[in-house]
């Protein structure tokens, strides 16, 4: 899942100015830092989501899943 990291103003846009000093190896870092958070994220999202069809009918799950986007 992990492909090349974009640089850290393209993930968050304008940086503020306390970032933006860092010099461009520490930004690299915490661009790094940031893909695979939101990586971890999106993972537990999508476990989370499919945990809680579990609380409903196994009838409906599909109709569900359709009706969520899972």
């Amino acid at each position: 899942m992990a492909g090349p990291t974009r640089p850290l103003a393209e993930q968050l846009g304008p940086l503020p100015d306390g970032i933006a000093a860092l010099d461009e190896e520490h930004q690299q870092a915490l661009a790094e830092a940031l893909r695979a958070a939101r990586e971890r994220q999106a993972a537990e999202l999508a476990t989370t989501a499919e945990e809680s069809l579990k609380y409903v009918p196994a009838l409906l799950r599909t109709a569900v899943r359709k009706a969520v986007g899972l």
